[in-house]
C-alpha cells in the first residue's frame, strides 16, 4: 500500500513537471526561431547599403567605414560583421582580426549554398579560419537590381561568448536544468550545457543519451539516464533550420515535492507500525525460544564436528516438525558420508590392486597428482617421490618425446612440445593409445602401451589427465618369437615343397618320357595337391604378414594388359583341368598403373581361381577392362551359382566360406578374398562384387590411372622375342635338390645353366664368367643372398645384371632391401615352373630393351631441357649441375655417353676427364661447348659439338655413333 501511494504521488508530480517543461521548451524554440529571423532580417536590411547608385559594390574604404559605424546590425552581431567581394574574399571587417582580410571563403559550404540560391544562409557551427573560434555565420548575398551577386555581408556570432537568445527573454533556469541545441543535419552542437571553444561534433549514436534523445525528438516526459542520473526531457524542432532544442530536468528534482509529501506520510505510518511491532516481538519471542536453543546446539555440534540425533522435540507443532526434519536430514547425511568413504576406499583398492598397470594422474600442466602401486612396480619410484613433485614426462625417452613433437607439429601445423605431446591428441579424440618407452629409475628401458585420457569436471573443463600404461616387454618378445618361428617354418616348409612340386611338375610335363597311365594319373593328383598345399602355405603366411603390417610393396608404373595376359596364362592349366575358358576383353591396351606387379598377379590369380573353381563345366570366365576418367576397372566375371544372400556381408572376411562344412565340394582356406582386398587397398584401389544368385558373379577392382590412355608408348616386354640359345643363367642355391630342379626347368626352356651352392662360389664364378641373369636364394650358408645382391650392384660390370630372387623368405628380403637396388624380380617358394620362366623371360626382355644411359653435365637447366627434348625418348638422361654432383653420379652407375660442358660453377669440365677414363674406360665423352675448342684438347675426347650450331639430328647421330663404337669395342 505504501508503495502504491508513493507511486501515485510521484506520477502526479511528474505529470505536472512534464506539462511545465513542454511549455518551456516550446517557448525556448519560439524565442530561438525569432532571434534567428531577427538577425537574418537585420542583415538583409543592412546589405542594401552596400551598393552605390550604379548597382556596384562600394569601395573597400567605404565598406570599412560602413561596418565600423553603430547600427542595428552591429547590435545583432556583436562578434563582428564582414564584407566580401563577389568571389567570397574578405575585404572589410567591423572588428579587426589579423590576416583575415584577403582570405577566400569560397570553399565554405554556406558560401556555396548562397551562391546557388542567392538567399540568406545560416551556417552550421564552424571554426573561424583565422580566429579559431566556434562561430555561427549569417550570410546575406548583396544583389544588384538585376539579381547579380555583387558581394556578401556576413554577421558572426561567437558561440562561446554570445547567446543565441537575448538574456532578457531567455528562460531563467537553475544549474540543474540541462539545455542543448543541436544541428542534426551536420551533426554539430549549436549550444551546449558547457562552454565550448571550438565546434563540437555530435558523438556517435549510442554514446550520449541526451544527444540520442534530441535526435530522436523524444516526447515530453521521456526518462533518460545521463552521467549516472535520470532526467525528464522535452524536445522541440526549429522550423527554420531544422535544429533541435532539448531541455532536461533531473528526475529527482522533479519528484522532490512528492518525496517530501511521502516522507510526512511515512513518518506517521512508521509510528503506528512501531507500536504494532513491539507487540509482535513480544509474542514472537515466546514462540521462537525453542528454535533458538536448537540452533545453538547445532552450532556447537558443527564446531566440535560431532553430530547426534537426539535433538529433543519441544515447543509448538511447527518447532517439533522442524526438529524431526533435522534429525532425518542428519541420518541421511551420515549415510551419504559412509557411502562416499566406501567408494573412496573401493577406488583406492582398485588402483592399488592394479599392480600390473601403471596408473598415473596429472594436473593440466603434467604435474603428477596420483601414482599407484603398479606405477611403483614398473618404474621403481615411490609415490612420495612423485606426487606433486615431478612431471609425467620424466619417465619418457627425450628422443621419443622430441620425435613425437616434430610429428605432431607437422601434422597439426602448430608447435607442440613438452607435456602437450601426450595431451594434444587425447584432448582432440577423447583418448589416445600409443606405444612408448618408459625409463626405470635404474635406467632400464621398458616398452609400454600407454592410454591417455583427459579428466573433466561437471562444466566439461579439463582438470587433468589419466595415463594407464601396460608393460608390453613380454608381448614384444612373443611377437619376435612368432616372427622368427614363422620365418623358420616358411623356409623349412617351402624348400622341400619346392623340390616335391617341381619334380612332380617335370614328370607330369613329360620331361622324363612317357609314363604309364596309372602312374601318370597318380602323379597328376600328387602335383595338383602339392600346388594346393603351396597355395595354403602362401595364404597363411601372407595373412600373417598383412596382420603384422610387414607386407612389402614394390610400386612401379607399368602396363596393365601384359599383367592380365600373364595371369590368364598362369591359370591356363587350371582352367583346362576344369574345362573352363578364360578370355580377356579390353579396349585400352596402353593403360598405365602404378602397382606391385607380383601383388597384382596374386590378386588376379585369386579372383580367376575362384571364378574358374565355381564355374560349371564348359563354362566361360572373362576378364574385362574399362577406363573411367582417372581410374581403370578390372572385372572377373563368371556364370556360376552366384553368391548366397546370407554370405555376402562376410565374403571379404578372413576364413569366410559360403560352405564351411568339412564335406564342402570346393577346396580353399577362405583367405583368398580377404588377402585380395588388403592387397588392392594397399595399392591405392578398391575391390567389390556384384552377384545374382543362380546367374554368376562379377568381382572387380579399381586402380588409379597414372597417365591418360594412349598418351604414352610402352613396350610390352612380355611379348619380346628373345633368342635363348646363348643366354647363360647362374643359379645360386644352397639346396642341391632345388638347384637341380631349377636347372632342369631352365634347360628345358633353352637356357644354359650353372649352379653355385654358396655365395662366395657365385661371386667367384661371376668374376670369370659373364651371365645374362642370376637366380639367388636368400638363405645361403656363408654369404647372405642380400649381401650377394648388394655386391653385384656395387660392381660396374654387374650393376645392371637381371636378378631373380627365388626364396622362402621373399617378403623379408623385400623389406630389408627396401628399394636400395633395382632390376630385381621376386619368386616365392615353392616354385611354379611357368611363373619362373615368365619372370626370367621378362627380366631378359628388360635387359635387351634397356635404353643407353647419358649423363649431361650442364649447369644451365633450360639448355638441359632443350638437349633432352632434342634427344627424345631413345636415351635415359640424367643431369649433373656441378662437378661434385657429376662425381657422385659417376660413382653410382655407369654411363654409355657423357655430354660435358666445359664451364661449370665449381670448376672446369676437363677436370672430370681423368676420373671418367679411370672408372669407365668404355664410356664415350662428347664436349658441348659455347666456343671453339683447341685441336689439342679436342683430341682427348670422342667428339666436340658447338652449342650454337647444334641440331637434333646432329645430337642423335653424335650420341648413337659413340654408343655403337662403345658396344663394338
Amino acid at each position: 500500500m505504501l508503495i502504491t501511494f508513493y507511486r501515485l504521488i510521484v506520477d502526479d508530480y511528474t505529470q505536472l513537471v512534464v506539462e511545465r517543461e513542454s511549455v518551456q521548451i516550446e517557448r525556448l524554440a519560439s524565442e530561438l526561431e525569432l532571434s534567428l529571423k531577427q538577425r537574418v532580417l537585420g542583415l538583409e536590411a543592412f546589405s542594401t547599403r552596400f551598393l552605390d547608385d550604379n548597382n556596384e559594390l562600394l569601395k573597400t574604404q567605404s565598406l570599412q567605414t560602413l561596418l565600423s559605424k553603430p547600427s542595428v546590425a552591429r547590435e545583432l552581431f556583436p562578434d563582428g560583421l564582414l564584407a566580401f567581394d563577389a568571389n567570397a574574399v574578405a575585404i572589410a571587417e567591423s572588428i579587426y582580426v589579423p590576416n583575415r582580410l584577403g582570405t577566400s571563403y569560397l570553399d565554405r559550404p554556406h558560401f556555396q549554398r548562397s551562391f546557388l540560391t542567392k538567399k540568406a544562409i545560416i551556417s552550421e557551427p564552424i571554426l573561424g579560419r583565422v580566429t579559431g573560434l566556434p562561430l555561427l555565420s549569417f550570410l546575406q548575398p548583396i544583389l544588384s537590381s538585376d539579381g547579380e551577386i555583387k558581394g556578401f555581408v556576413a554577421g558572426l556570432l561567437d558561440l562561446s561568448n554570445t547567446p543565441l537568445i537575448d538574456s532578457k527573454v531567455a528562460l531563467k533556469d537553475d544549474s540543474s536544468v540541462f539545455s542543448v541545441v543541436v544541428d542534426p543535419r551536420h551533426r554539430l552542437f549549436v549550444s551546449m550545457q558547457e562552454r565550448f571553444t571550438s565546434p563540437q561534433r555530435l558523438p556517435p549514436e549510442g554514446t550520449d543519451a541526451m544527444v540520442d534523445a534530441a535526435l530522436s525528438l523524444a516526447s515530453a516526459g521521456t526518462l533518460v539516464e545521463y552521467n549516472e542520473k535520470w532526467y525528464l526531457v522535452a524536445t522541440e524542432k526549429l522550423d527554420t533550420l531544422g535544429w533541435i532544442a532539448l531541455r532536461a530536468i533531473p528526475y529527482e528534482d522533479a519528484i522532490a515535492p512528492a518525496k517530501a509529501s511521502y516522507r510526512h506520510f511515512l513518518f506517521i505510518t512508521l509510528c503506528a507500525m512501531v507500536l504494532v511491532s513491539l507487540v509482535g516481538v513480544w509474542m514472537a519471542r515466546s514462540l521462537t525460544r525453542p528454535i533458538e536453543k536448537m540452533t545453538h546446539r547445532i552450532d556447537k555440534m558443527v564446531e566440535k564436528n560431532t553430530f547426534d540425533v537426539d535433538l529433543q522435540e519441544q515447543g509448538g507443532p511447527e518447532v517439533r516438525a522442524l526438529v524431526r526434519a533435522m534429525n532425518r536430514l542428519e541420518n541421511e547425511r551420515k549415510a551419504a558420508n559412509a557411502t562416499i568413504r566406501d567408494t573412496e576406499r573401493f577406488l583406492s583398492s582398485v588402483l592399488e590392486a592394479a599392480s600390473e598397470f601403471s596408473i598415473i594422474a596429472t594436473d593440466p600442466n603434467g604435474l603428477i597428482t596420483s601414482f599407484n602401486k603398479g606405477a611403483e612396480n614398473i618404474l621403481g619410484y615411490t609415490k612420495l617421490d612423485m606426487v606433486n613433485k615431478q612431471k609425467a614426462n620424466i619417465f619418457h625417452l627425450d628422443s621419443e618425446v622430441k620425435a613425437r613433437a616434430a610429428e605432431l607439429t607437422a601434422e597439426l601445423r602448430k608447435p607442440i612440445e613438452g607435456f602437450r605431446v601426450f595431451a594434444e591428441k587425447a584432448e582432440a579424440q577423447g583418448v589416445e593409445t600409443r606405444e612408448w618407452t618408459y625409463v626405470h629409475k635404474n635406467g632400464e628401458h621398458i616398452p609400454v602401451s600407454l592410454v591417455v585420457t583427459p579428466m573433466r569436471d561437471e562444466a566439461h573443463n579439463i582438470i587433468g589427465y589419466l595415463g594407464i600404461a601396460e608393460d608390453i616387454t613380454e608381448r614384444k618378445r612373443i611377437d619376435q618369437m612368432k616372427s622368427e618361428f614363422i620365418s623358420t617354418v616358411s623356409h623349412e616348409l617351402r624348400t622341400p615343397l619346392t623340390s616335391i612340386s617341381g619334380a612332380l611338375g617335370l614328370m607330369v610335363g613329360g620331361s622324363f618320357g612317357v609314363l604309364p597311365e596309372k602312374a601318370n594319373k597318380l602323379l597328376i593328383t600328387a602335383h595338383r595337391n602339392s600346388k594346393r598345399l603351396a597355395l595354403l602355405i602362401n595364404d597363411l603366411l601372407d595373412f600373417e604378414k598383412i596382420t603384422a603390417g610387414k607386407l612389402q610393396f614394390d610400386m612401379q608404373v607399368q602396363e596393365l594388359t601384359p599383367l592380365l595376359e600373364q595371369a590368364l596364362e598362369s591359370m591356363q592349366e587350371f582352367s583346362s583341368e576344369r574345362r573352363v575358358t578364360a578370355t580377356l576383353t579390353t579396349n585400352a591396351r596402353d593403360t598405365l598403373i602404378k602397382v606391385d606387379s607380383q601383388r597384382l598377379m596374386q590378386v588376379l590369380v585369386n579372383l580367376l581361381s575362384n571364378a574358374i573353381k565355381f564355374s560349371p563345366e564348359n563354362g566361360r570366365v572373362s576378364v574385362e577392362v574399362e577406363t573411367f576418367n582417372d581410374k581403370v576397372v578390372v572385372s572377373v566375371v563368371d556364370h556360376g551359382p552366384g553368391i548366397p544372400e546370407a554370405f555376402r556381408t562376410r565374403i571379404f572376411q578372413r576364413f569366410a566360406q559360403a560352405d564351411s562344412s568339412d564335406t564342402r565340394a570346393k577346396e580353399g582356406t577362405g583367405l583368398g578374398l580377404a588377402i585380395t582386398r588388403e592387397l588392392v587397398e594397399r595399392m591405392g584401389g578398391h575391390v567389390d562384387f556384384e552377384s545374382v544368385e543362380g546367374e554368376g558373379a562379377r568381382f572387380f577392382f579399381e586402380l588409379p590411372l597414372m597417365q591418360p590412355i594412349n598418351n604414352v608408348s610402352v613396350v610390352n616386354h612380355m611379348n619380346t622375342e628373345i633368342t635363348t640359345k646363348t643366354q647363360r643363367i647362374l643359379v645360386i642355391e644352397d639346396d642341391a635338390d632345388v638347384a637341380n630342379l631349377l636347372r632342369i626347368m631352365l634347360k628345358e626352356a633353352g637356357y644354359v645353366v650353372d649352379i653355385a651352392l654358396t655365395g662366395q662360389d657365385a661371386l667367384n664364378r661371376l668374376q670369370v664368367q659373364s651371365y645374362d641373369l642370376v637366380s639367388v636364394d636368400l638363405m645361403l650358408p656363408d654369404i647372405g643372398g642380400l649381401d650377394v645382391i648388394r655386391k653385384l650392384r656395387q660392381d660396374s660390370e654387374t650393376l645392371n645384371l637381371p636378378i631373380v630372387v627365388v626364396s622362402a623368405k621373399v617378403e623379408q628380403g623385400r623389406l630389408e632391401i627396401s628399394g636400395d637396388v633395382s632390376n630385381i624380380d621376386w619368386l616365392a617358394k615353392p616354385i611354379d615352373q611357368q611363373r619362373l620362366l615368365n619372370i626370367v623371360h621378362h627380366q631378359l626382355s628388360l635387359k635387351s630393351e634397356r635404353h643407353s644411359r647419358v649423363l649431361h653435365v650442364e649447369d644451365d637447366a633450360d639448355l638441359h631441357e632443350v638437349i633432352r627434348a632434342m634427344a627424345g625418348e631413345m636415351f635415359d638422361f640424367e643431369v649433373a649441375r656441378t662437378l661434385e654432383e657429376a662425381r657422385i653420379k659417376l660413382k653410382q652407375k655407369p654411363f654409355d655417353v657423357i655430354l660435358l660442358d666445359v664451364s661449370l660453377p665449381d670448376g672446369v669440365g676437363w677436370e672430370l676427364l681423368p676420373e671418367i677414363r679411370a672408372s669407365m674406360p668404355a664410356t664415350k665423352v662428347v664436349i658441348l661447348s659455347g666456343e671453339d675448342i683447341a685441336v689439342q684438347e679436342a683430341s682427348k675426347v670422342e667428339a666436340v659439338m658447338l652449342k650454337s650450331r647444334l641440331s637434333s639430328q646432329e645430337l642423335l647421330n653424335g650420341i648413337n655413333t659413340r654408343i655403337q663404337t662403345s658396344k663394338s669395342s
